[in-house]
């Protein structure tokens, strides 16, 4: 079940620090239908702590579960988680540029309830992040369970042109196209549709406003076809050819838009060999620079 936009580590009705209890088979893939995936990690998945498959049981929530593998402290009365297995929020200690604390989706949705209200069911997939506050702490979907929750219904495909090896990658990755279904970009976001645009200069209208409101940093110039990453420490960003992202859509919070993006169709078939299920665990969205996959908001090494 999507608890679907989120106030940071809020875990209303827990209490206290929870003792660690042993693991579950490290994983590294999506869960099947009678598990939960839990996935803990640090700076938008560039560390990731826990990676762990569990049972499925009736009645768990997503505080159950992190507390069933990890180390949790909370405060304010139990009503925030401040620490997983030591690493603790830095919020009110330092200034708000620095502050970091932790955030969690369901099955790529930010989620908008504390924890320990937020159920789960199986196929499930909670992804627990410790990063900044400045300039993510709305990052309302992600590309981290993917190919969740675009593989629960046929996708209509908007592109303005073809990209071979389209169809196949789709398929290997459990995703439904819908048959004769594509259609060029229109001038409203689309309902969790495929998007693949292969010139940004040829993208809609709503595509700024969508990328400033995803979080990740990414923008484009129109005029001159290039997506450029915004930097998180300061340092020059640096141009991408393609990108991965999950847009969240108004009219349907539990179905992102899933944006594929290149400067060319050529950058996006590149980009496809690499957006598999294991290559997008813990990750808000991707980007493709000089041929390598890295992760977004960009960070300076």
């Amino acid at each position: 079940m999507v608890c679907a936009l989120a106030l940071a580590g809020l875990v209303a009705g827990c209490a206290g620090m929870r003792s660690k209890q042993p693991a579950a088979a490290v994983t590294g893939h999506p869960p099947g239908s009678s598990e939960v995936r839990l996935v803990v990690s640090r700076d938008f998945g560039a560390t990731v702590m826990v990676d762990a498959l569990a049972p499925a049981k009736q009645g768990l929530d997503v505080m159950r579960l992190l507390a069933e593998h990890t180390t949790v402290d909370t405060s304010y009365g139990g009503q925030f988680v401040s620490g997983i297995n030591g690493v603790r929020s830095t919020f009110g200690g330092v200034s708000t540029a620095t502050a970091a604390d932790w955030f969690y989706w369901v099955d790529g949705i930010m989620a908008d309830v504390g924890a320990a209200d937020c159920k789960l069911t199986g196929g499930d997939t909670v992804w627990w992040d410790y990063h900044r506050w400045a300039g993510a702490m709305v990052l309302p979907a992600t590309l981290d369970a993917f190919p969740v929750p675009w593989d629960r219904a046929p996708l209509a495909l908007t592109a303005d042109a073809s990209v071979a090896g389209l169809s196949q990658w789709a398929a290997a990755s459990g995703l439904k196209l819908v048959p004769g279904g594509e259609r060029p970009p229109g001038t409203s976001l689309p309902d969790g549709g495929v998007l693949v645009i292969t010139k940004p200069q040829a993208g809609p209208a709503w595509l700024s406003d969508a990328l400033s409101a995803s979080g990740t940093g990414v923008t484009l110039d129109p005029h001159a076809g290039t997506l450029t990453l915004g930097s998180q420490g300061g340092a020059a960003a640096p141009q991408a050819t393609a990108t991965a992202l999950a847009l969240a859509n108004p009219r349907h919070a539990k179905g992102p838009v899933l944006l594929l993006m290149g400067s060319s169709a050529a950058a996006v078939q590149a980009l496809l060999d690499q957006l598999t299920p294991a290559n997008l665990t813990a990750r808000v969205g991707v980007a493709l620079v000089d041929g390598r996959l890295v992760g977004l908001p960009w960070q300076a090494p």
